[in-house]
């Protein structure tokens, strides 16, 4: 029995279907094709990229009926994607596909193999085959007595190894000796003569060559596409580059994979996205993808990402996206309507390199806030006195490629992330600003310069951050000490817990006497600059101190061992 998605994915026009199956979950697109009478004419339609990936999600154990149904180019295009380790061939995965291929037949079998390359064949059967010529004066008089085949006068065959495949090269071999004597006569000489490192070679430049003509450039030149450009020169910049046409991206014949396009998951409220489907036509909507596959493409090349691993093309693939979302909120501003005019006018390349130069300036700027800490410049280092999220987050824009921390968008994250928004890009200039007003704070209120080697020694071993240094001095002037960080005695930690802390019904928060008196030394000892910038830091350093004793109670023993946010004089 059909159901709703497969009647109505049939009663569409041929076009139509293929714009139905784009995004869909590999099986169910798999299930989908299967079902329509043109199921090969859809296959054949699909770009290789698109069949490629759609097969890899399904599984090579699997994929065997969609394949049967490919063209012998589309197979050849999946071998180049899959079936190599950077310069080096897989033949662990040339095996798979061979099993599933042979599940068509060895005629459907030796399209596919016959479309490669022959020093990539030849590689691949010299696993399987010794062959000897028996034309060969030096040959020895008598043939061996393991199995082998004689196809005719010249070569005789033997088979060194058995495996799943064995049986399928066999029948390669005797099928493309019927189809074309002068093929198999070539396969079988380079099989005999061939250096292999000299075959490798000659079949990654091929490899290499076709890759190129479909949008994936070479390791060194797909570098360009993280190349900086001066954000505020871009307008300028883009005024030398011809507006983009994209008539000339796209096969009509063609779907894009869902792995190679704008629509990724969690992405649908991008401005990207949006400007995409409120701006184009379905037309134009998959030259605009077209042209994102092709930048896609340099980042996985420049990227060294092996095309076999989805879950880093996956990465490499939200990567072009979230550099193309950030350079357009920055060229927009936010506004939709200019965000469509922009993607109609800019080169794909452009908009995620302007993304990746706004990264960059940031990192200029972290490296910036790291020397005025007193470390040197170009160096990604973790400041252990830096409480988080400051330090994981100066860490993360200190990074080759910027990294943004997600604890710092209030939503609990910890993991590293591409910058995606603007928003994003804000809040980390707004976190070195906070940094280095941290640094001006700490030298007014205490006279602690922590630029300084000596203050980097003193609290490095001790695992001391600058929230307890300031915690505790304002802790010990609320108690009616000096305000100093000396380190809390363990037996007045239930003082310093009734100085600090109001609670009412259960509930805790910071008292006003402890408020007031951090409100008076600050506008005393800090400009209104300074003391504006240092707003943020200062909260929340209080925050973590509230968090902390608000969750012990007002009644509840504290235990010197598990407390945090100040420091304790130990024994």
């Amino acid at each position: 029995m059909q159901n709703k998605s497969q009647t109505e994915f049939l009663g569409l026009p041929f076009q139509e279907k293929l714009e139905f199956l784009y995004g869909l979950p590999a099986r169910t697109k798999r299930d989908l094709i299967l079902s329509a009478p043109e199921a090969e004419r859809l296959v054949q339609s699909f770009s290789p990229e698109t069949l490629y990936y759609t097969l890899k999600e399904i599984g090579s154990a699997d994929a065997g009926d969609l394949l049967s149904l490919a063209l012998p180019e589309q197979v050849q295009s999946l071998f180049d994607l899959d079936c190599w380790n950077k310069d080096r061939p897989n033949f662990a995965r040339m095996r798979e596909w061979i099993e599933a291929l042979s599940e068509a037949g060895r005629r459907r079998l030796a399209d596919g193999l016959m479309q490669l390359d022959m020093e990539m064949v030849a590689l691949l059967l010299r696993g399987y085959v010794k062959v000897h010529r028996l034309d060969d004066p030096n040959a020895a008089e008598d043939p061996p007595f393991n199995r082998y085949v004689q196809f005719d006068e010249h070569y005789l065959i033997e088979f060194i190894r058995n495996d799943a495949i064995s049986q399928h090269i066999s029948d390669f071999i005797e099928e493309a000796f019927e189809r074309d004597y002068n093929y198999f006569a070539g396969v079988m000489e380079e099989i005999y003569w061939g250096v292999e490192a000299e075959l490798e070679e000659e079949a990654y430049q091929f490899r290499s060559a076709r890759l190129s003509d479909r949008g994936f450039p070479d390791y060194f030149e797909a570098q360009d596409v993280f190349a900086y450009i001066n954000p505020r020169e871009f307008l300028k910049i883009r005024e030398q580059y011809e507006k983009p046409t994209r008539a000339d991206m796209l096969d009509d014949r063609e779907l894009l994979p869902p792995e190679m396009a704008p629509a990724l998951a969690g992405a649908d409220a991008s401005l990207f996205n949006i400007a995409l489907t409120a701006g184009f036509a379905a037309h134009s909507k998959r030259q605009v993808r077209a042209e994102m596959a092709m930048v896609s493409n340099q980042v996985l090349m420049a990227r060294a990402v092996d095309f076999g691993d989805l879950e880093a093309v996956r990465v490499a693939v939200e990567m072009t996206h979230n550099y193309l979302n950030l350079g357009l909120e920055n060229l927009a501003g936010g506004d939709l309507d200019a965000a469509v005019e922009h993607l109609r006018d800019t080169h794909l390349k452009l908009i995620f390199r302007l993304g990746v130069s706004l990264t960059i300036d940031l990192r200029k700027r972290a490296e910036e806030t790291l020397a005025r800490l007193g470390f040197a410049p170009g160096r990604t280092i973790d400041i252990a006195f830096l409480d988080s999220p400051y330090r994981e987050a100066l860490a993360g824009f200190l990074a080759r490629q910027p990294r943004f921390f997600a604890g710092l968008d209030g939503k609990g994250g910890v993991e590293m992330r591409d910058f995606r928004t603007m928003r994003d890009l804000h809040l980390g200039y707004a976190t070195l600003e906070q940094i280095d007003a941290a640094r001006t704070l700490l030298r007014a209120l205490f006279e602690i310069d922590i630029a300084r080697p000596g203050f980097r020694a003193s609290v490095a071993a001790r695992e001391i951050r600058l929230s307890q240094i300031v915690l505790t001095a304002f802790a010990r002037a609320a108690m009616g000490d000096t305000l100093a960080p000396e380190p809390i005695e363990a037996s007045r930690l239930t003082a310093m817990r009734d100085a600090v802390m109001s609670y009412r019904a259960g509930a805790g928060k910071l008292g006003d006497e402890l408020r007031a008196i951090v409100e008076q030394t600050v506008a005393e000892r800090l400009g209104d600059a300074d003391r504006a910038a240092g707003a943020e830091f200062l909260n929340s350093c209080l925050n973590l101190l509230e968090e902390e004793f608000a969750a012990l109670g007002a009644e509840r023993e504290i235990d010197p061992r598990f407390i945090r946010s100040v420091l304790i004089k130990r024994g």
